[in-house]
């Protein structure tokens, strides 16, 4: 796997800047570096689990080189006690999915603790920094976008702490997961909604959906955005054009604008995923459309139906 150092480099002139002066070359590591880069292309991306040393590691699973076009989305491991450190900012939306252990975030110049299931949304300047204080490893789940051009690096900055207003705002904690709904169709997704343009994202939609064995989306279909989930747990059974996959957990789903697909769960237990929409349409504007596949492809795409993310 190549590993690549322009966005670790980039941070680590953002702490070198933000760090106090006494700091000691030792602790002006960068917030996410070591970063690589997922050599996997198509629509599945596997997190990289191999053993790190240091603070951190992140690997962009997607990106605008690596076939999606409209954002960056990025695996982080923080080290237990991986300590803070220089705030940075974006000219573009972030946002942080704690999906396991827990994390330390400052958004402007205010402290949270960020466990599972809890989202973050850093609009664009907005200060920020991530640590691990706990004494066990934190995994984020984090998305950049738009994306404006293909070099990350270049959009990271040294950035001041300052007073964001309403910075507990920004925390979005997931509501408690009732009793599942079954059946298929947008229903059986059990949505749980993160961040949307009606929470003021206007950037990224992102949810957490949890289905039930035989659930999702089975009618093929197609979305005027860029499309992306990632499997917490269980398995994702995914038609991509002609072809048809199953994601395990742990792996990053890639559908760009305009490709065929149907997501459902054929598996004997709970499939937990995370949905982004990049971005959500404007109220009004079409969602997409259902698509009816011919050939090899048909009986695994049974129906036609009206679009939904």
């Amino acid at each position: 796997m190549k590993r690549v150092h322009l966005i670790a480099a980039a941070l680590l002139a953002a702490a070198a800047t933000t760090a106090p002066a006494s700091a000691a070359p030792a602790d002006l590591m960068t917030p996410a570096g070591p970063v690589h880069t997922s050599a996997a292309r198509g629509p599945l991306r596997p997190v990289d689990f191999a053993p790190f040393k240091g603070r951190s590691s992140s690997e962009v699973l997607a990106g605008p080189a690596s076939g999606l076009d409209s954002s960056w989305v990025i695996y982080t491991r923080l080290a237990p006690r991986a300590a803070p450190l220089g705030s940075i900012s974006l000219p573009v939306d972030h946002t942080y999915l704690v999906l396991k252990g827990q994390a330390n975030v400052e958004i402007g110049n205010e402290r949270f603790v960020i466990k599972p299931e809890t989202m973050v949304l850093l609009p664009a300047g907005t200060p920020h920094r991530i640590w691990n204080a706990s004494g066990e490893e934190a995994d984020v789940f984090e998305v950049i976008t738009p994306a404006p051009q293909r070099d990350l690096a270049g959009l990271i900055r040294p950035a001041a702490p300052r007073r964001v207003p309403n910075a507990a705002s920004l925390v979005r904690v997931a509501p408690p997961l009732g009793e599942l709904a079954g059946g298929t169709g947008h229903a059986s997704l059990n949505e749980r909604i993160l961040a949307s343009r009606a929470t003021g994202s206007l950037n990224v939609l992102e949810r957490l959906n949890d289905m039930l064995p035989g659930g999702g989306r089975t009618e093929t279909h197609l979305h005027p955005f860029d499309q992306v989930y990632f499997v917490r747990k269980g398995e994702m059974a995914v038609i991509y054009g002609m072809k048809t996959y199953v994601a395990k957990a742990n792996t990053l789903v890639v559908l760009p604008v305009g490709v065929v697909h149907n997501n459902t769960n054929a598996s004997n237990s709970v499939q937990s995923i995370v949905t982004l929409l990049l971005p959500e349409p404007e109220k009004g504007q079409p969602l997409g459309q259902g698509v009816t596949l011919s050939g090899s492809a048909a009986a695994a795409a049974p129906q036609r139906g009206a679009a939904q993310p």
